[in-house]
C-alpha cells in the first residue's frame, strides 16, 4: 500500500510548477554521477585489461623456478610439467643482463634465450611490429629486439646488419683482465617488437642456443615458463604444479609476480569510485528537497491519511518510498546512459588517446557486471538513508 501510494503522489499531477522544476532537476542530479561512475569504472577496467594484455607479451601464465639447478634437456622435469592437468605447454628460458654492440652504438638489454615451444607459450609475434619472431632457423641463431632498443642501435630495417651481443656470463671474472670472463657472439636481427615503452627500450630475445654460449649457462635454464589451457584457473593449476613439483620448485602466477602493480590498479580504480561516491552523497541532498516539498504539498492528504487510522509511520513509508522512487528513476537512467556511452566507446572508439605513440588508438573500455550491481546498490544504498532522515525529520515534526 505505501508503494501504491508513493507511485500516485509521483505521477500526480503538483499545484506548484517549482515542485516539478525541483523532482527534474534531482533526477538530474542522480543520473549524472551515476552515469560518470559506470564510465570511470568501466575506463580503468579497460586499462586493466589493457595492462594484463601486455603482460602476456612478456610474462607466461605460470613460471616455476627451483632453488637446484634447471635442466633445459630434463626430460622428466618436461613430462612431469606437461602431464599436470591444466597444462598447455612449457618452455625453458635463460634470462640475463646483455650489451648490444652495433656501429658505434651500444645499449644494455635484459636478454632471454628461449627454446622452439617459447611461442606456444607467450604470444610475442602477436606484437611483432617488423619482421618476424623467429630466433632459431636451422643452425642459425637470430635476435628480436624491441623498437627502443633497434632506435638506440641505430637500426631500422633488418637488413641493417649483424649485431654483436657481449655478455659477462660465464666463469670467474679476474680482478686483473675482467674481460677475459666476457663472451660475444654476432647475431643477426630478425625483427622488433613493440609492447610497452618499458620492455621495448631493454628487452631482447634470442634463441636457447645462443644465450647458452652467451651466458655460460652448459645446458642450465633459470625457469620454466607455462601456458595454462583455456577455461582453466591460473591458481589451482598453480596449486597442482606446486604440489606436483614439491618444496624445491616455486610456482607463481602472472598475477603473483606483478601483484603490487595489480594491486595499485585496483586501488586506483577504487579510490575514484569513492571520490564519484562523495559526489554522489552530495547530489543525493537534492533527494532532501524534492521530499520536503512533497511532504508540504501533500499535507491535505496527510491529513484525510490521518483521520483514517494512519500513523507516524505509515506517513514516513509512504515518502521514504517517494524518494527512493525518484532516485530509483534517476539512478536508472544514470546506468542506462553510462552503459550506452561505454557500449558506443567499445565498438566504434568515439574518444582518442591523446597522441599516436600509445599502442592503441582508442580509449579502452570494458563493462563488468560486478560494477554495475556494486554502483545500484551503493546508489540505492544511498537514496535510502538520505530520503529516510528527510522524512522522519519533517513527519516527526508535523
Amino acid at each position: 500500500m505505501k508503494w501504491r501510494f508513493a507511485l500516485r503522489y509521483l505521477i500526480s499531477p503538483k499545484s506548484h510548477s517549482v515542485i516539478n522544476i525541483i523532482a527534474s532537476v534531482s533526477l538530474l542530479s542522480m543520473a549524472v554521477p551515476v552515469a560518470a561512475m559506470v564510465i570511470l569504472l568501466s575506463v580503468f577496467n579497460g586499462f586493466e585489461g589493457l595492462v594484463r594484455d601486455l603482460y602476456k607479451a612478456v610474462d607466461a601464465d605460470i613460471e616455476i623456478r627451483s632453488t637446484h639447478l634447471l635442466r633445459s634437456d630434463d626430460d622428466a622435469l618436461r613430462s612431469r610439467i606437461a602431464e599436470c592437468d591444466g597444462v598447455d605447454a612449457l618452455s625453458f628460458v635463460v634470462e640475463r643482463q646483455a650489451m648490444l654492440c652495433y656501429r658505434d652504438n651500444r645499449t644494455t638489454v635484459q636478454l632471454r634465450g628461449v627454446d622452439a615451444d617459447y611461442d606456444k607459450v607467450v604470444p610475442i609475434e602477436e606484437f611483432v611490429s617488423l619482421g618476424d619472431a623467429r630466433v632459431e632457423v636451422g643452425d642459425f641463431d637470430r635476435l628480436l629486439v624491441g623498437e627502443g632498443v633497434a632506435y638506440d642501435l641505430g637500426i631500422y630495417s633488418t637488413a641493417a646488419g649483424d649485431v654483436r651481443v657481449m655478455s659477462l656470463g660465464g666463469g670467474a671474472i679476474g680482478s686483473l683482465l675482467p674481460t677475459m670472463a666476457m663472451r660475444s657472439e654476432v647475431l643477426e636481427v630478425c625483427g622488433t617488437f613493440i609492447i610497452d615503452q618499458q620492455h621495448a627500450s631493454s628487452f631482447a630475445l634470442t634463441s636457447l642456443r645462443a644465450a647458452d654460449g652467451l651466458f655460460g649457462c652448459e645446458g642450465t635454464a633459470d625457469a620454466v615458463l607455462v601456458r595454462v589451457e583455456e577455461g582453466n584457473s591460473s591458481r589451482r593449476v598453480v596449486e597442482a604444479l606446486q604440489q606436483r613439483l614439491g618444496e624445491g620448485y616455486s610456482v607463481i602466477s602472472r598475477e603473483e609476480k606483478n601483484s603490487a602493480f595489480y594491486a595499485i590498479m585496483r586501488y586506483e580504480k577504487w579510490g575514484v569510485f569513492l571520490v564519484s561516491l562523495l559526489v554522489l552523497l552530495v547530489a543525493s541532498l537534492s533527494i532532501i528537497g524534492t521530499v520536503v516539498m512533497l511532504i508540504i504539498e501533500k499535507r491535505d492528504e496527510q491529513t484525510t491519511l490521518r483521520s483514517m487510522g494512519a500513523d507516524n509511520a505509515l506517513l514516513r513509508g509512504v515518502f521514504v518510498r517517494e524518494g527512493l522512487l525518484l532516485s530509483g528513476i534517476g539512478g536508472a537512467i544514470g546506468l542506462v546512459v553510462g552503459i550506452a556511452i561505454t557500449l558506443a566507446q567499445q565498438h566504434f572508439g568515439f574518444v582518442k588517446m591523446p597522441n599516436g605513440n600509445f599502442l592503441i588508438e582508442n580509449y579502452p573500455v570494458e563493462l563488468q557486471a560486478l560494477d554495475l550491481v556494486v554502483i545500484f546498490v551503493t546508489f540505492i544504498a544511498v537514496a535510502a538513508a538520505i530520503s529516510t532522515v528527510a522524512t522522519s525529520i519533517m513527519i516527526k515534526r508535523r
